[in-house]
């Protein structure tokens, strides 16, 4: 059984990229009034933003989609993945690590509203 080690990791670890990549491109909608809202301009300056809703959805589907396959390809496929680059530990625990990183850079602008309410 003859494998290409350094491709087989580098596919992994450029999946998981894509998915943290595709995680942040989906939020670049809301990022603009989170960054005003941090620096402290009014509510104004928020009419000249230009937004990108219409790429929300399809960024959420890719980053999930990728992350579905990242955990199929460490734990259910029947092809092992080839570690003599990086541990299979490791890839775990990255997978693991950007699982919440992921998770939160999509839900966090339906999320945000909610915890404002909560909090007030």
């Amino acid at each position: 059984m003859t494998t290409s080690a350094p491709n087989s990791i580098k596919g992994h670890l450029i999946a998981l990229l894509a998915a943290l990549i595709a995680a942040g491109a989906s939020t670049l909608c809301c990022i603009g009034p989170l960054l005003y809202l941090v620096f402290g301009i009014s509510a104004a300056g928020l009419t000249g933003i230009p937004t990108l809703p219409w790429l929300q959805v399809p960024m959420v589907i890719v980053s999930l989609g990728l992350m579905a396959r990242g955990f199929w390809r460490l734990y259910l496929s029947p092809k092992p993945v080839c570690t003599s680059v990086v541990s299979r530990r490791m890839l775990v625990w990255l997978y693991w690590l950007s699982v919440p990183l992921v998770l939160f850079l999509t839900t966090y602008p339906y999320l945000l509203p909610w915890i404002w309410e909560s909090m007030e």
